[in-house]
């Protein structure tokens, strides 16, 4: 388990170096949100910080149960690991053709019947109440432009 975590928290971190790379290039905005790459930046800094601790986290622990720990690649939970990549993938090209809000209301429920939820109030409300506050927490407070459809 230890080397898994190493390799992820590198990972994590080449990731949050590419986007501070990245964010470098963004342009002052006119919207409400005058720097567009404070938040990426603001998350990427939190995800070094998280790999940093996880690395720490596994240099300290002398658990000898997660030493000989080994991923079950065809189990259970790594199915479900892969069920939510292509998840993750099904919601970019729903994205690029029906636009964010749509998506998100496909993809929140899809999550949650992923996890476990049958409950038919948190299947309508929980998405319902998610894409209703990025609209308008987003596109009506923060005058952003949300993700529309390839045709808008």
């Amino acid at each position: 388990m230890k080397k898994y975590n190493y390799i992820v928290s590198v990972l994590m971190m080449v990731l949050s170096g590419y986007i501070l790379f990245e964010t470098g290039t963004y342009e002052i905005g006119q919207s409400a949100q005058k720097n567009p790459a404070i938040w990426p930046r603001f998350l990427a800094i939190g995800l070094i910080i998280l790999s940093v601790a996880l690395i720490i986290q596994t240099i300290f622990s002398h658990d000898p149960e997660m030493e000989n720990f080994s991923i079950d690649w065809k189990g259970e939970g790594m199915r479900k690991v892969y069920v939510m990549f292509g998840l993750t993938v099904g919601f970019v090209i729903v994205l690029k053709v029906l636009g964010m809000l749509f998506a998100l209301l496909l993809l929140i429920p899809a999550i949650e019947w992923l996890m476990g939820c049958r409950s038919r109030v948190m299947l309508i409300a929980l998405p319902a109440g998610l894409v209703a506050f990025v609209y308008v927490f987003f596109g009506i407070i923060m005058k952003l432009t949300l993700p529309g459809p390839f045709w808008a």
